[in-house]
């Protein structure tokens, strides 16, 4: 439940940028997440010099405004706050949102409009609000100060949608009146914060949980570098955050040495001649953190508050303005329990407000409701997968070897799910009637894209909704590749996968796969053009066409060079588009590898992205009259940690076509090579579609289209400095 709460904090979009940041840079949050996930930086990393800022922070350094609540106001704060059912942290986390609200919203240099609301700029904020946990552990693990303990510090308050401007709204004392949206918020905040604490403590334990799990799992250190350095997060992953100690002089003493048994004592504020008047504490956000932070301490009746976030994001000025607005709000809200304001709940002004014609949140509730549906129909493969990757992690030494391996299966898996929307959207283009513009895009297209982008971009609700939809649809298809319901041929992902309810795990050694086709291989004859005629291998996509792989030794005989080309999408997967690609001509993509003089002949090392992996020529078929090599089965396998990773077979011919029977027959050398447990057999193969051997170059006026403007030079000279960079 924590992970899906989690999840549906997503949804929401809380914002953790100003507006003055530019939105270019920001980039789509799925694509941000998937970027950070495959170990790069989202948006790219920072330009920003370290000598601008703090080490490590891209740039940015701390800025720091110090404010105090008086006596008076502290005592009425918290007065008010018991009268409302709050804390005072519950106060304190609502004025932080609705002090961002007024701030969040302003462009470079301009300045808050107080007492105005923007009702057409409606956010939610992410909150990220400290803890004390360890008042809540029982015996024998009670806090003492004597022991370490492991506890969830913070937990997150979702507050919103606030149209930008609320807290000024409350401090000017407008037309919103009575500070009732105040009061809104912090009782949300109260039943949020109860919600994760007081459920018999299943919220703190299930975050140290996921925590721990994510510390095995993944390199946490290397994913908040990532988002320190991420251009398109600048390392903020919050709209503000508050951290309350307390009354300092209530705060329990440490025991000294010799005093064991003794009832702890407390702090104190004065030590003989010597008084303690002030005092400011703070922890950096440069690096990663909330956009805008403060950290607070009542001490002899005042409260006490540091407001320190990181610049340039929030410069001097506005931090100094921010702090201003924050305490001015506090004392306003303070100040109504002098004067005996009664607090008016405003249906208009409450953050539970719908939209007119639309419950706040349902089209987004109804994505994510059917978004976890489509998961936890696969729950069972998610759990093998990370049961695998746990194991994998757990049997390598190195950490580079276990992300590369993990990365490599994170290209591709991520790759598919993202090629699908866009060969139903290209038919869907192809396939629109009406009138065309440069006989290329129909007008009716055109219209209709307008028409969905307007309504995307006009409601906020339905922004979500769109991205909490595609990012369920992402899980839900991986989860099918993993279940292996999403194409045995091109997407069966799971690791150590199953093969007739049997897990088979690793990878088999070339001696019990190799047939005796392979005595005297001769692998000068193995060189040149193979038709590709059925694959079982996630790292191929099942949309494409007329595959071939063209084979070269270097100079040396050291190494080789794969030229694998293809066409795409094929005519069965893209039926109104498929000759308007810009590749339906083809493209080409190189392989690079190695001959090791230690491995028996007909083993191949393979090369790319970050791995290198055995190709085994497992089978070959001879010409009765030349002796030349006419037939072929490579299968290669990728094995880290004892963990199968990747698996794939090929079938290949010197000839475009093969009929059935001599398909059957490559079949029936891989089952007897033992190879169908690894995908080998006629289910669990993709047959690779084929154009005839002459039919001509396509020509229509999507391909003069995509020539006009050089797309077919840049793919050839794309493929020359592959291939060149590769020798």
């Amino acid at each position: 439940m924590y992970v899906a709460g989690k999840a549906a904090e997503g949804s929401k979009s809380p914002v953790s940028l100003p507006d003055a940041y530019d939105a270019s840079r920001r980039g789509n949050p799925l694509i941000n997440a998937l970027t950070t996930i495959s170990g790069n930086a989202a948006g790219g990393e920072t330009t920003k010099a370290e000598e601008e800022g703090a080490p490590g922070c891209a740039g940015r350094r701390s800025v720091v405004q110090f404010r105090t609540l008086g006596e008076e106001d502290t005592a009425l704060l918290l007065k008010r706050c018991r009268s409302e059912g709050v804390t005072v942290s519950n106060a304190l986390g609502s004025a932080a949102a609705l002090t961002a609200s007024d701030f969040i919203g302003l462009e470079e240099g301009e300045e808050e409009d107080a007492g105005k609301v923007d009702e057409d700029n409606r956010r939610n904020y992410k909150i990220l609000q400290s803890l004390d946990m360890r008042r809540y552990e029982s015996e024998p693990y009670a806090d003492d100060a004597s022991t370490v303990g492991c506890h969830a510090g913070s937990m997150d308050l979702m507050i919103g949608p606030l149209g930008d401007g609320s807290g000024s709204s409350l401090r000017s004392g407008s037309s919103r009146g009575p500070p009732s949206l105040f009061w809104d918020v912090a009782r949300d905040g109260r039943a949020q914060t109860a919600a994760f604490v007081d459920d018999d403590g299943r919220g703190p334990k299930e975050a140290v949980r996921v925590f721990d799990a994510a510390m095995r799992i993944s390199d946490m250190n290397n994913l908040v570098h990532l988002t320190a350095m991420s251009e398109a997060s600048q390392g903020r992953a919050y709209s503000a955050g508050v951290t309350n100690v307390g009354v300092y002089e209530r705060q329990g003493a440490v025991r000294r040495e010799g005093s064991r048994g003794r009832e702890r004592g407390t702090l104190k504020s004065k030590h003989g001649n010597y008084e303690i008047e002030d005092l400011f504490f703070a922890t950096s956000h440069a690096r990663t953190g909330c956009l805008y932070q403060v950290s607070c301490l009542t001490i002899n009746g005042k409260l006490s508050l540091t407001f320190h976030p990181a610049s340039p994001l929030v410069p001097e000025e506005t931090n100094a303005a921010f702090a201003d607005a924050f305490v001015d709000l506090l004392a306003t809200v303070a100040e109504s329990e002098k004067t005996g304001t009664e607090t008016i709940h405003d249906e208009d002004s409450s953050i539970f407000a719908s939209l007119p014609s639309l419950p706040e949140g349902a089209l987004t509730n109804a994505a994510l409701a059917a978004g976890v549906g489509g998961i936890l129909i696969h729950a069972g493969a998610w759990s093998e997968f990370i049961g695998n990757v746990l194991s994998m992690k757990e049997n390598i030494a190195d950490p580079a070897d276990f992300w590369a391996a993990l990365n490599f299966w994170i290209f591709f898996a991520v790759g598919h799910p993202i090629l699908q929307p866009i060969l139903w959207i290209s038919d869907v283009l192809h396939g629109t009637p009406g009138p065309q513009i440069a006989d290329l895009v129909p007008v009716l297209f055109l219209a209709g894209n307008a028409l969905v982008i307007g309504a995307v971009a006009s409601s906020k609700e339905i922004q979500k909704a769109v991205n909490v939809a595609a990012l369920a649809a992402f899980f839900a298809y991986v989860g099918a590749g993993l279940d292996g319901q999403a194409g045995m041929g091109d997407f069966n992902l799971q690791l150590n996968d199953q093969y007739k309810g049997a897990v088979v795990k690793g990878c088999p050694t070339y001696d019990q796969v190799r047939q005796p086709s392979m005595d005297n291989f001769d692998l000068e004859k193995y060189q040149g053009k193979w038709y590709e005629q059925k694959f079982h291998d996630w790292t191929q996509f099942k949309e494409v066409y007329d595959t071939t792989l063209d084979i070269k030794l270097t100079e040396d005989g050291m190494g080789w060079i794969d030229d694998f080309a293809v066409k795409g999408p094929a005519p069965k997967a893209a039926a109104l588009s498929w000759d308007k690609s810009p590749v339906a001509n083809g493209a080409h993509y190189f392989l690079f590898g190695r001959v090791d003089p230690n491995d028996a002949p007909g083993v191949l090392r393979e090369s790319g992205f970050g791995v290198e992996f055995p190709n085994y020529i497992v089978d070959v078929q001879k010409d009765d009259k030349t002796g030349e090599y006419t037939e072929a089965i490579q299968f290669q396998c990728l094995e880290r940690g004892g963990v199968r990773v990747f698996e794939g077979i090929n079938f290949m011919s010197r000839n475009p076509t093969m009929t059935e029977d001599e398909l059957g027959a490559m079949h029936g050398r891989a089952e007897k090579a033992g190879m169908y447990p690894y995908g080998a057999g006629p289910e669990q193969m993709h047959s690779v579609e084929r154009r005839p051997i002459d039919a001509p170059p396509l020509d229509n006026s999507w391909q003069r289209m995509w020539h006009a403007i050089g797309f077919d030079a840049l793919l050839e000279l794309l493929a020359e400095s592959i291939e060149d960079g590769g020798r």
